[in-house]
C-alpha cells in the first residue's frame, strides 16, 4: 500500500489514491443477513485493490455482513474502529467490581430513552428509538468521535445492569426464604 501510495503523489495525483477496505460489519456477528436493497455483491473488488468511485460499496457476504468500500483511508481505522474482544488485542484490562457494576445500573436505569426521526428522512419513516448523546455524553456507549454509540459499549452497559440486577435479586429471594422461615417458626408456636 505504501508503495502504491508513492507511486499515485510522483504521478502528481496529490491525494491518496482510493482502495478497497472492509467495513466493521455487524457488531455482533449473527449470520448473514441477506443482500441489503441496492447493494450489490463483490465481484473483482478485492480489499486492497484500487479502486476509483469513492464512496462505492458492495456485499461480501460474510456471517458479519462486512462489505467493501471505496475510500481514501480505512474506516477501521479512526477511533471507533470495531470491537474485538480477544484479550490478546488489550492492556490496562480491570473487571468491574459490584459497586462499579452498580454504578452502571444506576446510569443504565437514568439513561432518558426518546424516539426521533432523522432531519434527512422522509416524515413517514418510523420513529427510532434509542438515547440522545447530548443527554449523556460522558457515557461508555459513546463513541470517542462523540457523534456516534458504541454499541459494544452499550450492549456491556446493559449486561452489567442485568448483572446487578441479578445480585439484588438473588438477595431478595434470599430474604423472603428467611422471613418465609421466620414466619413459619412463628405459625407453628
Amino acid at each position: 500500500m505504501r508503495w502504491l501510495s508513492l507511486v499515485w503523489m510522483i504521478a502528481g495525483c496529490g491525494t491518496e489514491p482510493l482502495v478497497w477496505y472492509s467495513t466493521c460489519g455487524d457488531p455482533a456477528c449473527g449470520g448473514y443477513a441477506g443482500p441489503t436493497d441496492g447493494l450489490p455483491v463483490c465481484e473483482d473488488e478485492a480489499e486492497g485493490a484500487t479502486c476509483a468511485d469513492e464512496g462505492a460499496d458492495c456485499d461480501l457476504q460474510t456471517d458479519c455482513n462486512t462489505r467493501l468500500v471505496c475510500a481514501a483511508e480505512d474506516p477501521k481505522s479512526g477511533d471507533v474502529g470495531c470491537p474485538i474482544s480477544r484479550k490478546r488485542h488489550k492492556r490496562d484490562i480491570h473487571y468491574l467490581d459490584a459497586a462499579e457494576v452498580e454504578a452502571v445500573r444506576r446510569d443504565v436505569a437514568a439513561m432518558p430513552l426518546a424516539t426521533w426521526r432523522y432531519l434527512d428522512a422522509p416524515p413517514a419513516s418510523r420513529p427510532r428509538l434509542g438515547f440522545l448523546i447530548d443527554d449523556r455524553p460522558e457515557l461508555p456507549a459513546v463513541a470517542l468521535d462523540g457523534e456516534h454509540v458504541d454499541l459494544y459499549g452499550l450492549a456491556s452497559m446493559a449486561i452489567a445492569a442485568v448483572q446487578a440486577q441479578e445480585r439484588e435479586l438473588a438477595a431478595l429471594r434470599a430474604r423472603t426464604a428467611a422471613l418465609e422461615a421466620e414466619l413459619a417458626a412463628l405459625k407453628a408456636r
